[in-house]
């Protein structure tokens, strides 16, 4: 079962990186092809709930797995809470950029400027979560 739980983790992380490594490749194209926008656009909400998904999983089987590996949060290393803070911090990012992309959908120039800032923070943010994790877990 912790197999299962662990395969369904790194597919939740894979989904995370994804979306993050690919908006900004579609965001990058949508700015210097906008004849290419009509196709390139819907990928981008697509590509959101690809990573939104990804951290609920990440979510659902990493408390699981606190438990049914760990027997709880207890006894985990001070890297361990690094980490979750950065998934808490992640989840904080992930939730406004959905807030902010359905405001630049709707026109919002201003929500729109402030997506790429947030992007990086979210990969940033990914990176340290993995190097936590492996520093709490190896």
């Amino acid at each position: 079962m912790n197999d299962i739980l662990i395969m369904l983790h790194f597919f939740g992380l894979g989904a995370g990186f994804t979306a993050a490594i690919a908006n900004p490749l579609v965001a990058r194209q949508l700015a210097a092809s906008p004849a290419d926008a009509p196709v390139l656009i819907k990928l981008q909400p697509l590509l959101a709930r690809t990573g939104q998904i990804g951290l609920g999983l990440l979510w659902i089987t990493g408390l699981i797995m606190v438990w049914s590996i760990y027997g709880g949060p207890a006894g985990l290393p001070a890297e361990f809470w690094v980490k979750i803070g950065g998934v808490v911090a992640i989840t904080v990012v992930v939730v406004m950029l959905d807030i902010w992309g359905r405001r630049a959908r709707a026109g919002d120039q201003a929500a729109r400027a402030q997506m790429p800032i947030l992007g990086g923070i979210s990969g940033v943010l990914l990176i340290l979560i993995v190097v936590y994790a492996v520093w709490a877990f190896h």
